[in-house]
């Protein structure tokens, strides 16, 4: 392939994950350039990751002096990308790793579908590797979430592997190929999303335009995550709360935007309220996700 290829990371207080995300991009692209964009507000992870990864010379480091969000972060990689005419930019989270064919896969996809700007692969949860974490979504309007096929079944990779790609209305940020030609048609992403929902709100602007979000499903990635314990927090389920609302508030009429706030205070506050149950069993996390929800309305 002759098209040059740039693979954005933004880490976070992580040092294995991210190298491990870095040696499976390799492996997968090893022309690729990676922009690896640290958030910590420890120096320490940073120091260490240049450490660990100095023997490959394709990295480029930014240091952020504050965590800027995944928005913005996401942003400043796609930037110095778009800067050398790179025809795709690959967004891969600091706990998530590729299968070795997975980026060729994802290019090619892309390549064959002149109306496709979006490509997304299988990804499966790491600790389980069987179980599926991410096939795309489709946007259910009765329910104002998004449905994702085969989501926490446990399936043989076989399977996927005689699937054709398929349209969808939704792909994750945790693994994206994104043609560079979206950026001119779309623009980069909302920075009014600190974290969680700029995907979907990327996706739903992609579909607006006409064109073509693609799932691939016999592309493989891994998904390192615990939702249980790490997205229970207080931090995380404000930022949950807050984006869920404004995605809505940003893309719907005034009708629908008022029936998805009735479930959102009743349905999913209930399921967030037994997720936290489950997990942190922090009274702050369910009081961070009401606060949430509300600065998400006054955006």
């Amino acid at each position: 392939m002759n098209n040059k290829l740039c693979i954005v990371i933004i880490s976070y207080n992580k040092v294995n994950p991210v190298i491990r995300a870095v040696k499976s991009s390799i492996q997968s692209y090893p022309d690729a350039e990676i922009i690896l964009i640290d958030n910590s507000e420890d120096i320490k992870f940073f120091k260490e990751l240049k450490q660990k990864l100095k023997k490959y010379s394709n990295i480029k480091f930014i240091k952020n002096n504050i965590n800027v969000g995944f928005s913005k972060g996401v942003n400043q990689g796609i930037r110095i990308a778009l800067e050398k005419n790179t025809e795709y930019i690959l967004l891969i989270n600091d706990d998530a790793y590729l299968d070795k064919n997975c980026i060729l896969q994802l290019v090619d996809v892309l390549e064959k579908n002149e109306k496709a700007l979006l490509a997304g692969p299988t990804i499966f949860y790491d600790k389980y590797p069987n179980k599926i974490w991410h096939t795309g979504g489709y946007f259910n309007k009765l329910l104002g979430n998004i449905n994702i096929p085969y989501k926490n079944k446990t399936m043989d990779p076989d399977f996927f592997k005689i699937l054709s790609p398929k349209e969808v209305d939704f792909l994750t940020g945790c693994v994206l190929m994104i043609k560079r030609k979206a950026f001119k048609i779309i623009g980069l992403f909302d920075e009014t999303f600190f974290f969680y929902g700029e995907d979907l709100d990327y996706s739903l602007r992609v579909k607006k335009s006409g064109y073509k979000l693609l799932w691939v499903p016999y592309a493989f990635a891994w998904h390192d995550i615990n939702i249980e314990k790490e997205r229970t927090n207080p931090f995380v389920m404000y930022h949950l709360g807050r984006s869920s609302v404004y995605v809505r508030k940003k893309h719907f009429n005034k009708i629908y935007f008022f029936y998805y706030l009735f479930l959102h205070f009743t349905l999913y506050t209930i399921f967030r309220s037994y997720q936290i149950f489950k997990g942190s069993k922090n009274i702050a996390s369910l009081k961070a996700w009401i606060k949430g929800s509300w600065d998400g309305l006054l955006i």
